[in-house]
């Protein structure tokens, strides 16, 4: 049984390349599967670039940039806080060369050493007259060998000075009355020989001329206790000798007695000038070499 008309008759001869598949085509080019998987990495690339070179690029110069100001600016930081711990070491040892300076500057005079010097001697004149006039009033016998001692006197002398002198008790007194004579402070000087040159200017040198009389004992006290004061005091031209009897009394009465002695003596006193606890000017800067010169020409 022949079946007709169920199946279109095939012809073997047909182009089979007619029925291959239509792409489009763009400029004259036709859009294969290929040529679009170019055209798309060729797109890729070309927007990585601008995105690179529009985008990424600049962010990354930026970011440099601030890398570098951060960098200066902690440098800046660093610089400042090194000048500043400089600073705090500076002032810690200005502090202590002050403190130093203060400790020398102690060791001199100053404008109330005079004073107090003189009231120191006076005192010490005092007090040794007052003794004395205590032992001259007292009863002889039962006076201290030692404290007599002490006084330069033994209780021989006070019973010769007194049958010696029995209707003058005055001149009692005034064989071993200590007296200051003298006491006349110059006017200061700022020439100041045998210190360093870079002391010139800074130092003060008052001279003070000093005469008294006193028994041996209260001579050698008050000259220990001028080299004991804090200030330093020079003793220049000490000259001693007997002192004249009083009015009234020969040198023959007085042999085998304590005499006053008559001390001369120059004290130096050297004093600073200015305030210790002011740092010193800095010293002017020397013109560079050839700088005197070619101002000179």
């Amino acid at each position: 049984m022949t079946a007709a008309g169920d199946f279109l008759p095939v012809d073997e001869n047909q182009n089979l390349e007619e029925v291959k598949p239509t792409y489009p085509i763009v400029f004259g080019v036709e859009l294969t599967p290929k040529v679009q998987g170019i055209a798309l990495a060729v797109l890729g690339l070309v927007g990585a670039f601008a995105l690179y070179n529009f985008v990424v690029q600049p962010v990354e110069e930026q970011k440099a940039a601030l890398e570098t100001d951060v960098a200066q600016k902690q440098d800046q930081v660093n610089q400042q806080r090194a000048r500043l711990q400089n600073r705090a070491e500076l002032q810690a040892e200005l502090e202590a060369v002050l403190d130093q300076r203060v400790g020398v500057y102690s060791l001199l005079g100053s404008s109330q050493t005079l004073d107090t010097l003189l009231l120191d001697i006076n005192q010490q004149i005092q007090n040794s007259n007052a003794a004395i006039a205590d032992v001259l009033r007292a009863d002889p016998v039962p006076l201290d060998n030692a404290q007599l001692a002490a006084l330069g006197l033994s209780r021989a002398q006070i019973e010769r000075v007194r049958a010696e002198f029995a209707g003058n008790p005055q001149i009692q007194r005034q064989l071993f009355t200590s007296e200051l004579l003298r006491f006349n402070p110059s006017p200061s000087s700022l020439v100041v020989e045998d210190i360093p040159p870079e002391l010139s200017g800074r130092l003060e040198r008052v001279t003070v001329d000093v005469s008294m009389q006193a028994l041996f004992p209260q001579t050698l006290s008050i000259m220990r206790n001028i080299e004991r004061l804090e200030p330093l005091i020079i003793i220049r031209n000490m000259q001693q000798s007997i002192a004249p009897p009083p009015q009234g009394a020969s040198e023959e009465q007085l042999l085998g007695i304590s005499r006053l002695l008559l001390t001369d003596y120059t004290l130096e006193v050297l004093v600073p000038v200015g305030d210790p606890t002011t740092p010193p000017a800095p010293p002017a800067e020397e013109p560079a070499e050839g700088e005197g010169e070619a101002e000179g020409g």
